[in-house]
């Protein structure tokens, strides 16, 4: 089975999706109904289509949608993709600045990933 998997190229990948699950090799795995959702009628995809599945610790997998009905669907984990990278801890050090503005610097390095917000003295 994930042979089939390998053989395909990147172009035959119809959508990326997080999954809350551990991620292996023949895996079968039940999506929520948001999920379901998304891949079977926003993106109008069925039964045998090839996605991406990642869940943030294993790497990424390809997976094809195994079955797909009413108020159910699952998908079955092919081969690994992509490792799992690590990334190092972001750092940002920055002058103060106007309450304001320090909310915002604070909120964008969030989403950014940075892990430590670090004002520094400036003369």
């Amino acid at each position: 089975m994930s042979s089939t998997y390998r053989s395909m190229g990147q172009t035959d990948i119809k959508a990326r999706l997080f999954v809350d699950a551990p991620l292996a090799d023949g895996a079968i795995i039940e999506l929520p109904s948001d999920q379901m959702h998304y891949l079977l009628t926003v993106l109008r995809l069925g039964v045998g289509a090839l996605i991406a599945v990642f869940n943030g610790a294993d790497g990424e997998f390809a997976a094809v949608i195994s079955q797909a009905a009413k108020k159910q669907c699952s998908i079955t984990i092919g081969a690994q993709r992509r490792e799992q990278v690590y990334c190092r801890d972001l750092w940002l050090l920055f002058a103060p600045v106007k309450k304001a503005r320090l909310d915002f610097i604070a909120q964008k390095a969030s989403e950014l990933g940075v892990r430590v917000i670090w004002p520094v003295r400036t003369d």
